[in-house]
């Protein structure tokens, strides 16, 4: 297996494109029949990357413009294991009391477990976040 500079090397590379709303970019660090899993969206949220997770995230990058990554924490894992903490948003598109202002560009907290093949490409993506903030961000547009 790379070593851990390698990886965090990669994982880098990663949220960068997805900083610069390069989703091409982030699917190039996947292997091919990569999997994720949002499990906020539920323990039964498996999917593939491509054409699964890549749809969510070109969905998010069209809806909010100004979306933004800032990566937090790098931990490296066990073996091939690469854990973020990192800090995802925009301008938000209404006002959530105690949470977000409408129009201001506010982060709302992620942590992503990603898992490496031998040949350094992302084989499993898993992301948790506040599940708590979006649904009241999205209550609130609604």
């Amino acid at each position: 297996m790379s070593s851990s500079l390698d990886l965090k090397a990669i994982t880098e590379q990663f949220f960068a494109a997805y900083d610069g709303h390069d989703v091409d970019g982030m699917l190039a660090l996947c292997a091919d029949g990569a999997q994720g899993r949002y499990l906020p969206y539920g323990k039964k949220s498996d999917m593939p990357i491509r054409g699964g997770l890549e749809q969510i995230w070109r969905g998010l990058l069209g809806a909010v413009p100004d979306f933004g990554v800032e990566v937090v924490e790098m931990i490296q894992g066990e073996g091939n294991i690469v854990v973020v903490q990192a800090l995802l948003g925009g301008a938000m598109p209404a006002d959530v009391p105690g949470l977000v202002t409408k129009g201001k560009s506010d982060r709302i907290a992620h942590a992503y477990i990603i898992r490496y093949s031998a040949e350094r490409k992302i084989m499993r993506l898993d992301c948790y976040w506040d599940n708590t903030a979006i649904n009241a961000i999205k209550a609130s547009v609604l």
